[in-house]
C-alpha cells in the first residue's frame, strides 16, 4: 500500500525575495533618468554614458543577479520569467529614452541572452543537485547494508534504519522515519508527524508486518521525488529483516544442533561405559562360575577342620593357640563372604513381584545385622506404611547392603538415620550416616563392580545392590560429604490402585 498525504501550494517566498531584487535592479538601471528628474544633470551626464558604453547597456547586466538567483531556486522556468519581466523593465527606457536606430532590438535580445544563461544556470545546480542526491541515495543504501551486518537482532536494525533514512531525502532537516513493526515503533531522532507523508506496507516473507512512514514537515510535494527511494528503502528493509530472522533461526538450530551432538555423544559415552561394564559383568562371572565353587570346597574343609580341632583340644591349650584357631574361622567367614557375592552377582534371578510393606521390610532388613554398640538407629517413618510393589527377599538384600556400608563407615561413635516417605508414583527410603563420607572423586565409581577402598571385600555389595533395586524397577541415589556422612535414597514403585483394587476383588469372588 502507498499513500502520499495532501500537500499546500508552492511558497511564495522565493518569489518575494526575487521580486525585491528585481525592483534594486530596476532602480539601478534607472538612476540616470532619475537623476535628470531631480535636476542632476552633471551626474545624468555622467551616469548616462553606461547606457550605451561602446554598444553595451552596462546597467542592464545587473538583470543577471535575479535571472541567475531565480535559475538557482527556482529553476529553468523561474529563470526565463525573471528575464521577461526584466526585458519589460529594460523596454521603457528603449522605448522612451533611447533615439538609436534598433532600439527595441536590445531589450529582447537581451532577454533572450538572459534566459539562455538562466537556463544553463538552472540545469547545472539542478545536475549538482541529482549528483548530491544520488551520493545521499547510495550512502544510504551503504549504511542501510551496513546496519544489516552490524545487527544481531531486529530490532537493533530498525532502530539504526531509521536513523540512516532522514539524510537521504531532499530537505532533511524537514525529514523524520516512522517504522511500527508489531506492536513495537522506530523513530528518528527529532521525528514529528505532518499531512505530508508517504506510507508503504513492510512486507516480510509475504506477510504484512507493519509499515514505514516517511515525513516532511516543509509545505512542498518533495515527497513526491523521494518516492523511487522510499520503495526500493522499504523492499531492502524488508528483504533484510527476513534475511536476519532466517539467520537468527539459524543461529537457533545450530545451538539445538549442538544440544543434540552433545547429547548424542554423552549417550555414546554411556554406551560405551555401559559396554565396558558389561563386559566387566561378563569377566567377574566367568571368575565366579570357574573359582566360586572351587574355593567353597576348600573353604568348608578348613572349617570342618577347625571344628575338630576346637573339639579334640577341648579348652585345654594356652590363649594363643585359641585366638590362631579363632582368627582362622573368622577368614574362613570372609571368603566365604567373597565367594557368596561373586557367585549373588552372577545368579541374580527376576523378580517376583508382591505386594510388600516398605516399613516391614526395612526393620526386617536391619535384623539381618549385627548393629555395634558405637552405632545408634534412629528409625523415621511416617504414620501410613508405603506399600510397594517389590521382590522381598531381593531388595531386603539391598537395603541389608547399603546398612552394612553405613555401619562400617562409622568409625567411632554415630548415627544411622532411617526414614521413609512418596511422592508421586513411587515410595522412598534414605538411609543417611554421618560416617567418613566419599571423596567426590569416588563418586562415579561407586556402583561400578570390582571398585572398593575398602581392605577387605573385593567391591561387589553395591554393584549387586544396583543391581537388585534396577531390575525391581527402582533407582538408587546417593549424596556424600567428605567428614559428614552420606545418604542413599532408593526409590520403589508404589502399588497401583487399580492393582489393588482387583486384588481387592479376586479375594471377593475367590478367584
Amino acid at each position: 500500500m502507498r499513500s502520499i498525504g495532501n500537500t499546500k501550494g508552492i511558497g511564495v517566498s522565493p518569489y518575494w525575495r526575487i521580486a525585491g531584487i528585481m525592483v534594486i535592479c530596476a532602480i539601478i538601471y534607472y538612476l540616470p533618468t532619475f537623476a535628470s528628474i531631480v535636476g542632476w544633470t552633471s551626474a545624468h551626464g555622467m551616469l548616462d554614458g553606461l547606457h550605451d558604453f561602446y554598444g553595451i547597456d552596462f546597467y542592464a547586466l545587473v538583470f543577471f543577479v535575479p535571472v541567475v538567483y531565480a535559475a538557482y531556486l527556482v529553476g529553468v522556468g523561474g529563470a526565463v520569467i525573471t528575464a521577461l519581466v526584466a526585458m519589460l523593465l529594460i523596454l521603457p527606457y528603449a522605448i522612451v529614452v533611447t533615439n538609436y536606430a534598433g532600439a527595441l532590438f536590445r531589450p529582447t535580445s537581451f532577454a533572450i541572452i538572459l534566459s539562455a544563461v538562466g537556463a544553463v544556470i538552472a540545469m547545472l545546480q539542478k545536475n549538482d543537485e541529482q549528483r548530491h542526491r544520488s551520493l545521499s541515495e547510495l550512502k544510504c543504501l551503504y549504511n542501510v547494508g551496513k546496519a544489516t551486518e552490524e545487527s544481531h537482532s531486529v530490532d537493533e536494525f530498525l532502530s539504526a534504519v531509521v536513523k540512516v533514512i532522514p539524510p537521504a531525502i531532499q530537505y532533511r532537516e524537514k525529514a523524520g522515519v516512522r517504522i511500527v513493526m508489531g506492536d513495537k515503533t522506530f523513530e528518528s531522532p527529532g521525528f514529528s508527524e505532518s499531512s505530508n507523508r508517504i506510507v508503504e506496507d513492510l512486507v516480510v516473507g509475504g506477510e504484512v508486518l507493519g509499515k514505514v512512514e516517511v515525513f516532511s514537515t516543509r509545505r512542498s510535494p518533495y515527497l513526491k521525488a523521494d518516492y523511487p527511494l522510499i520503495k526500493t528503502l522499504v523492499e531492502i528493509i524488508s528483504r533484510d529483516i527476513h534475511g536476519i530472522e532466517l539467520e537468527i533461526s539459524l543461529e537457533g538450530y545450530y545451538e539445538q544442533l549442538e544440544e543434540m551432538v552433545d547429547k548424542r555423544t554423552k549417550d555414546l559415552e554411556q554406551a560405551q561405559e555401559k559396554l565396558i561394564r558389561s563386559e566387566r559383568l561378563a569377566a567377574v562371572g566367568e571368575l565366579a562360575s570357574g573359582v566360586g565353587h572351587e574355593l567353597r570346597n576348600p573353604l568348608n574343609v578348613i572349617r570342618n577342620c577347625v571344628y575338630l580341632l576346637n573339639m579334640s583340644l577341648n579348652g585345654k591349650t594356652d590363649e594363643d593357640i585359641t585366638g590362631t584357631l579363632k582368627l582362622l574361622d573368622q577368614q574362613v567367614d570372609i571368603s566365604n563372604k567373597i565367594v557368596t557375592d561373586l557367585l549373588n552377582f552372577t545368579r541374580v534371578r527376576p523378580p517376583t513381584l508382591a505386594k510388600v510393606d516398605l516399613n516391614k521390610l526395612v526393620k526386617e532388613s536391619l535384623s539381618w545385622l549385627t548393629v555395634p554398640e558405637n552405632v545408634t538407629v534412629v528409625h523415621d517413618f511416617n504414620g501410613t506404611s508405603p506399600q510397594i510393589m517389590v521382590d522381598a527377599e531381593q531388595v531386603g538384600r539391598a537395603f541389608a547392603n547399603i546398612i552394612s556400608n553405613a555401619i562400617q563407615a562409622i568409625s567411632g561413635r554415630g548415627q544411622l538415620r532411617i526414614s521413609t516417605g512418596t511422592e508421586d508414583s513411587s515410595a522412598w527410603v534414605k538411609f543417611g550416616d554421618n560416617g567418613c563420607g566419599i571423596p567426590e572423586e569416588n563418586m562415579e565409581k561407586l556402583f561400578e563392580p570390582l571398585f572398593t577402598t575398602k581392605p577387605r571385600g573385593i567391591g561387589l555389595g553395591l554393584a549387586i545392590t544396583r543391581r537388585l533395586i534396577e531390575q525391581n524397577s527402582g533407582t538408587i541415589e546417593v549424596a556424600s560429604q567428605v567428614d559428614k556422612g552420606t545418604t542413599f535414597t532408593v526409590r520403589l514403585p508404589l502399588q497401583k490402585k487399580e492393582d489393588m483394587n482387583e486384588r481387592a476383588r479376586c479375594e471377593c469372588t475367590g478367584s
